[in-house]
């Protein structure tokens, strides 16, 4: 730590201020004009929660193999408080003026991944082509397919999502994943319900967590592949949580948070607010909660958390 302290800044800046100009030769490289204004740098997630329109109340969910979840607060609502058990807290990471929060799941589309693999093991001299992927994106399809036609019923398959440990809350590399409520009959698809059920649960152990810990969190803006590819996964995913998930219409939704920061750095608008006012994205879909599945969800969610005091 002695080496590195002396190489470390002692002043932080937020994206929405101007680091320096562009230079002759990077003008060059990139077909820009020369001097025109850089912007101080910042983490790709926390510029996808800007370009989502990010504000107190409303948890961000970058959504693909893995989950990042990102949330502000004013300064008065947390006031010296330090939320516990996240991945990070630090003021103005996200938005100038404003507390950012980050959290999220170590693994979300890679646990349907790994088991889509898992079943065409006997497949596994298919070279990693084109097709090779087609062919798992296909038994994706098919899984999804026959998994939203189960009756769900509180007796069903519950599976635990830490295949690749737990980033949040309390992250914990060494836990371990597990199915439970097996049977000689269970099928592929119920079992991958139950997986996507395992995802859902995971991110309503954070919601909670978060909660807890004294932050509001009303609705849920979501972006990523994942968001835009499973409606399957979406819809359970707000019938677990009970509140709604607004997808986001942009396909590049850090790359647009990037450039409102650039557009203040710029001097176009005065502050962040304002140019997610007039740069901001719409919502393409929003997943409402169906209340009597939400009930069945509240008993396996019970069984998930039992399921993880297991696998501790």
């Amino acid at each position: 730590m002695r080496n590195i302290l002396p190489h470390l800044f002692t002043e932080t800046y937020t994206s929405d201020t101007r680091a320096g100009t562009l230079t002759t030769e990077w003008a060059a490289r990139l077909g820009l004009p020369q001097g025109i204004a850089v912007a101080v740098g910042a983490l790709d997630a926390h510029m996808g929660a800007v370009g989502a329109s990010v504000a107190p109340g409303v948890l961000t969910r970058i959504m693909g193999t893995s989950t990042c979840d990102i949330m502000v607060a004013e300064k008065t609502e947390i006031g010296d408080r330090c939320i516990e058990g996240i991945c990070g807290q630090v003021d103005g990471s996200v938005l100038p003026g404003f507390i950012g929060f980050e959290a999220g799941q170590s693994a979300f589309g890679d646990i349907y991944a790994w088991f889509a693999k898992m079943l065409s093991w006997a497949l596994k001299n298919i070279p990693e082509t084109e097709a090779g992927q087609k062919a798992l994106d296909d038994m994706l399809t098919g899984l999804t397919r026959e998994a939203q036609g189960i009756e769900l019923s509180e007796d069903n398959i519950v599976a635990l999502d830490w295949m690749n440990g737990r980033r949040t809350p309390y992250a914990d590399q060494s836990v371990k994943g597990a199915i439970a409520g097996l049977t000689l009959g269970s099928t592929a698809p119920e079992i991958f319900k139950a997986l996507v059920e395992a995802t859902a649960f995971g991110s309503r152990r954070i919601v909670e967590h978060m909660k807890s810990q004294g932050l509001r969190i009303d609705s849920v803006n979501a972006i990523g592949g994942i968001s835009k590819k499973a409606p399957f996964v979406m819809q359970t995913l707000a019938d677990v949580l009970g509140m709604p998930i607004r997808i986001v219409r942009s396909e590049q939704t850090c790359a647009l948070g990037a450039a409102m920061f650039a557009a203040v750095a710029a001097g176009v608008y005065p502050t962040v607010e304002e140019a997610m006012r007039y740069m901001g994205s719409d919502i393409e879909i929003e997943y409402r909660p169906d209340t009597e599945r939400k009930k069945i969800y509240e008993i396996l969610y019970r069984k998930y958390l039992q399921l993880a005091e297991i696998a501790k």
